[in-house]
C-alpha cells in the first residue's frame, strides 16, 4: 500500500466520529481513568535496515508489506491539558519484499509494552489535539526468507525505543472518546542477519483508537 492511499484510509476513517458526534451533545475531557484499544496499519520507515538479505541475493526488495498494529490501553487523564497513558503492543510484521526474479522477504517482528505523556490542546468541548512522547520496550525480531533457497535468516532480542507522535481526539458523550493517531516506534538496537550488522528498523503505526471513559465526578 502507498503512503498515499494510507494516509487517505485513515482520513476517510476520521470522518466517522465526526459523524457521530453530530448526532449528540460533546462534552469536555474528564478528569479520571480510562481504557480503551486501537488497531491500525503499521509499516517499515526505512527500507535499507532490511534491504540486506535481498542484497545477497541479487533482488531489490521495493515493495512494501504493511502489518496489523494492536494495542490495548490504560491511562489516566489528569486534567484537559495532560494524561499519562501505559500500552500492551504488537506493531504486526511490517517489511519488504519481491516476487520476482526470486521471491524473497525481509520483515520485523515487535511487540511489548509503553507509557506516554499526553499533552493536549482542548478543541471547545469537542475533543482535543495531542502529542505523545513516551519509552517502551519489548521482543523484536527481524527475519528474511528466500522459499526457492529453503533459506531463512532470524535473529532476536530485548530492546527499548523511544515512541512519539500526534493526534486528534473526538468525544463522543462522557465517556467514550475516539481517536485517529500517528505513531512513531524508534528502536535503536542491531541484530545479526546474513552475517551482518543491521540496525532495527522505525515503524510507523497510523492507527483509529476507542476510549471508555471513567470519570471521577
Amino acid at each position: 500500500m502507498t503512503h498515499r492511499k494510507l494516509v487517505s484510509g485513515v482520513a476517510s476513517v476520521a470522518v466517522l466520529p465526526i459523524l457521530l458526534v453530530s448526532t449528540g451533545p460533546a462534552h469536555a475531557t474528564e478528569k479520571g481513568f480510562y481504557l480503551g484499544f486501537g488497531i491500525g496499519q503499521s509499516e517499515v520507515v526505512e527500507r535499507d535496515a532490511l534491504g540486506d538479505f535481498c542484497d545477497e541475493l541479487f533482488v531489490v526488495c521495493g515493495n512494501d508489506n504493511d502489518g496489523t498494529a494492536i494495542k490495548g490501553i490504560f491511562g489516566y487523564q489528569f486534567n484537559n491539558f495532560v494524561a499519562l497513558e501505559a500500552a500492551i503492543f504488537d506493531l504486526g510484521s511490517p517489511g519488504i519484499s519481491t516476487e520476482a526474479p526470486i521471491e524473497a522477504t525481509a520483515d520485523a517482528n515487535m511487540s511489548g509494552i509503553s507509557i506516554s505523556v499526553l499533552p493536549q490542546i482542548p478543541i471547545l468541548d469537542i475533543g482535543a489535539l495531542y502529542g505523545r512522547l513516551g519509552v517502551a520496550g519489548g521482543d523484536v525480531s527481524v527475519t528474511a526468507r528466500a522459499p526457492i533457497f529453503d533459506r531463512t535468516e532470524k535473529d532476536s532480542t530485548t530492546a527499548g525505543t523511544l515512541v512519539y507522535g500526534a493526534g486528534g481526539a473526538i468525544n463522543l458523550g462522557r465517556n467514550a472518546t475516539v481517536r485517529v493517531e500517528w505513531e512513531r516506534y524508534a528502536f535503536d538496537e542491531t541484530l545479526q542477519l546474513v552475517g551482518r550488522d543491521i540496525d532495527t528498523p522505525d515503524v510507523d503505526i497510523f492507527s483509529v483508537n476507542i476510549l471508555f471513559r471513567f470519570p471521577r465526578n
